[in-house]
Parts: C-alpha cells; sequence; structure tokens
C-alpha cells in the first residue's frame, strides 16, 4: 500500500484564497503522482508580488530526476482536469529535475516561490545568456500568431496586418479574462504580454541581459536600450499596472489603450523583421534540434523575399535526417501559401 504525503505549504502568499487553493493542488497532485514530485513552485506575478486581479497562478511541478514512462501524457490530463476546478486562472507547467540541473532556468530560479517540497534552486544554475536569447527570441511569435485567425497550416504574411483592423482595438483584445470569481471580462492580457516579451527578446539580445519578471523586463528595456519601442512597452504595462487586465470603462484610459493598440502592429512586424534574421543565423549554428526549430519557424513565416526559400533549399542537403525533414516540410508550406 502506497504511503499517503502529507500535505504542507512551505511557501504562502498574502492572499489566503491563493492559499487554500495551494493547499488543495498540493494535495491533487500528491494523490496522483505519489512520491514522484520534488517540488512544486509558485512562478509569474504571484511569486513577484506584481499580480492583478485577472493574473494566473503559473505553478511549475518539478518531477523527480527523469519523467518515467508515460508520466508527461499523465500530467497533460492533470493539468486539463484541474483548472476548470480552480477559483483562479491556472497556469500548470511539468519539468524535469535533470534537465533544469543541465540546462539552467531563469525565472524559477530567481523569482519563484516554494510552495512545497525540497527546494532545489541551489543546484540550479542561471541559463547561459545564449540559451536565454534564444529562448526568449522566440517567445514573442507564440502571442503573435495566435491573435490572427487564418486557414489551417497557413503561415502568418509577413508584413502583418492588425488581428482586426475593424475593432476597436483592433483586435488584441481577442481573449477574455477571468477575475477570482471565475467571471469573464474583455481583456487585453495578451496584449501586455506580448509587449513584455519583445522587450525581453531585445534586451537579451541587445544588452545581453536576463530579465526576470513582466517588471523587469520593462525597466531594463529603458535602462539599457531606450528606443523607439520603449514608450509603448511602458504605457502598455503602465495600463495593466492601474486596470489590471480588463478593459478599462474609463473613456481616458480606453483611449489611451486604442492608441497603444494602433502602436502596436508596427512593433510586432519590427520584431518579426529581426526574427527573421535571428532565424537564418540560427539555421547554421547550435544543436540539432535548435536549426530544426528554426527551419520550421522559417516555414511558420511567409516573408516576401527569396533569402528564405534559398536557405531552406540549402538544408535539403545536410546530413541530419531531421533537418531535411523541417527543411521539406516548411518550403511545401511556403510554396502552397504563394
Amino acid at each position: 500500500m502506497t504511503e499517503v504525503e502529507e500535505v504542507s505549504l512551505v511557501g504562502l502568499t498574502e492572499d489566503m484564497g491563493v492559499n487554500a487553493l495551494l493547499f488543495g493542488f498540493v494535495g491533487l497532485y500528491a494523490l496522483t503522482f505519489p512520491g514522484r514530485v520534488r517540488a512544486c513552485y509558485l512562478v509569474g506575478s504571484h511569486a513577484t508580488r506584481e499580480a492583478v486581479g485577472e493574473s494566473d497562478l503559473d505553478l511549475t511541478l518539478v518531477f523527480k530526476d527523469t519523467f518515467l514512462p508515460g508520466e508527461e501524457d499523465r500530467f497533460e490530463r492533470f493539468r486539463l482536469a484541474v483548472g476548470p476546478l480552480a477559483r483562479y486562472p491556472l497556469d500548470l507547467n511539468a519539468v524535469e529535475e535533470a534537465r533544469l540541473v543541465a540546462e539552467g532556468e531563469v525565472n524559477l530560479k530567481e523569482n519563484a516561490l516554494l510552495i512545497a517540497g525540497e527546494d532545489v534552486r541551489d543546484r540550479v544554475p542561471l541559463m547561459p545568456l545564449e540559451a536565454w536569447t534564444r529562448h526568449s527570441m522566440h517567445q514573442p511569435y507564440r502571442f503573435i500568431e495566435r491573435a490572427r485567425a487564418r486557414p489551417e497550416d497557413a503561415p502568418l504574411r509577413f508584413p502583418l496586418a492588425y488581428p482586426d483592423a475593424r475593432g476597436e482595438l483592433y483586435g488584441y483584445d481577442y481573449r477574455e479574462v477571468t477575475d477570482a470569481q471565475g467571471q469573464l471580462h474583455r481583456g487585453f492580457k495578451e496584449l501586455v504580454t506580448l509587449a513584455c516579451r519583445m522587450a525581453t527578446a531585445a534586451v537579451a539580445l541587445d544588452a545581453g541581459r536576463h530579465t526576470f519578471s513582466k517588471r523587469d523586463a520593462i525597466q531594463a528595456h529603458r535602462e539599457h536600450l531606450n528606443d523607439a519601442w520603449t514608450p509603448l512597452y511602458e504605457s502598455i504595462f503602465a495600463l495593466r499596472q492601474q486596470w489590471g487586465y480588463r478593459v478599462p470603462e474609463d473613456a481616458a484610459a480606453k483611449a489611451a489603450l486604442q492608441d497603444a493598440c494602433a502602436r502596436m502592429l508596427d512593433a510586432e512586424n519590427a520584431f518579426l523583421a529581426r526574427y527573421r534574421d535571428f532565424l537564418l543565423l540560427e539555421l547554421t549554428r547550435g544543436a540539432v534540434r535548435d536549426r530544426v526549430l528554426a527551419a520550421r519557424r522559417l516555414g511558420d513565416i511567409a516573408y516576401p523575399d527569396a533569402e528564405v526559400p534559398q536557405a531552406l533549399r540549402r538544408l535539403l542537403e545536410s546530413p541530419e535526417p531531421s533537418l531535411r525533414e523541417a527543411a521539406r516540410e516548411s518550403l511545401a508550406r511556403l510554396a502552397k501559401a504563394a
């Protein structure tokens, strides 16, 4: 008979409602994965005390050593089952202890709150800057592409158009946000996250610095870069600080948000132009998995020039089968889109 783990919280937030949810969550994962979770961390804005009313609870489970066969699939089912039960929106992730120790981390190492288990952060190195820059440069694409409806498997077309050129906020309010009572509201959370992700990428690429939170990314952008996009990122973050993630009803605040949304398209296109050059370099450097990701991503965005397909065609002669396959698939997508 498996011994039942004692449920206790090592760390607490200032919100008793959040603490009650965390206690229940720890009990659930202890029952689902008995003896397998080394630590549970709260990351994100609740850990850095920057949370607003509609902030997610970002939780990371560190599994002992490496995943057992089928454990990742079980965690995914667990994640999907637990999410709807919570009063607060949950963002759940799982990571192997061995990977953390081997590859390093940034936010979990520097800006996390241990909720339960054994703290492993003294054994986890800070992620090397090259790896952090690569990670940071890939992140904005996720938020750019999911804002724009298009046929299945169709790449984004560069330069971008607004998500919804006719919308009051140009389509950047495409996702609703949930408050602590479970009520849905018109929101601009994705806009805030995108601005902070692009600031993070620019600071990593141009200033060679890690950043550890949304606030840190915005402040570092001002301190180290202070370019044409700094005022835009600062204005979006200031709206978050004042209004949370809900679209404000106040006329002046809504006008400021609308102006920020109008300017975001130029920022996205400027980022994607730099991302193209970054991806072309990635095709020729780093581990095979990094080169494969770059090849696939170049099929996700239809850039109107010949250099991208030429670079992908050169990969068809690569000795690595995974690179050849990624290049073929991306070329096929681009040809179909053309």
